[in-house]
C-alpha cells in the first residue's frame, strides 16, 4: 500500500527510551487521543469527556515523579516527537502466574504499522525481565480487534476475559513467558 511505503520512507527512524517530564505532555496527548479512537463505539461519551489533555498530563507529571520502579519508554522520532509510549510494571498479577503486566501501549495513529508498537512491547518485556520477571500478562478490549490482532502476532498467548464494572465492555488477557 503506497500510504504505508510513504509513511515508512519518512518515519522509519526512531529510538525507544526512558520517559522524562519534557514527554508528560506528548504522552498524554498520544494517550487522550488513541482512547478516543481505539474505544469509540465501545464506551459512551461520558468516559471520553473525564479524559483531559492537561489532566492525564499532569497524571503523567505525578507518575515520573513518584519514581516508581515501573517501565516508562517513549518511542521518539529522529526528530524529536514522541510517537508512542508504553507502561509495564513488573510484580504478581491478577492473572497467575504472570508477574508483570503491560499496562498500557499507545502509538499514533499515522505512525501506526511501521513496527513502533512491537519496539515498545519488546522493550518492556527486556525491562520487565531485567527486573527478574518470567512472564508477561495484558488486558485489551475483546472488541478492540486490531489490538487484538496485534498482540496475536506478537505470539501472545489468550488467557481469559473479564467482565468490566457496569457491563460496558470484556476484557481479555494475553500472556508470553520471557526467556
Amino acid at each position: 500500500d503506497a500510504l504505508k511505503q510513504l509513511k515508512a520512507s519518512l518515519f522509519s527512524d526512531y529510538s525507544i527510551r526512558p520517559a522524562r517530564l519534557d514527554d508528560c505532555a506528548s504522552i498524554a496527548l498520544i494517550q487522550v487521543d488513541s482512547y478516543r479512537t481505539a474505544y469509540f463505539g465501545i464506551f459512551p461519551q461520558e468516559y471520553f469527556d473525564q479524559f483531559s489533555y492537561t489532566d492525564q498530563e499532569q497524571d503523567w507529571r505525578d507518575f515520573l515523579n513518584a519514581g516508581l520502579e515501573d517501565a516508562l519508554l517513549v518511542a521518539e522520532s529522529e526528530h524529536g516527537e514522541i510517537i508512542g509510549y508504553a507502561l509495564a510494571r513488573s510484580g504478581m498479577t491478577n492473572v497467575p502466574p504472570y508477574d508483570s503486566e503491560l499496562v498500557s501501549l499507545h502509538v499514533r495513529r499515522f505512525h501506526q504499522g511501521l513496527g513502533v508498537g512491537q519496539a515498545l512491547f519488546q522493550a518492556c518485556a527486556r525491562s520487565m525481565q531485567e527486573n527478574g520477571c518470567h512472564s508477561l500478562m495484558l488486558w485489551v478490549l475483546e472488541q478492540n480487534t486490531s489490538a487484538r490482532r496485534f498482540y496475536e502476532h506478537l505470539c501472545g498467548k489468550l488467557l481469559e476475559p473479564r467482565q468490566l464494572s457496569q457491563g460496558i465492555a470484556v476484557e481479555v488477557a494475553y500472556g508470553w513467558e520471557l526467556t
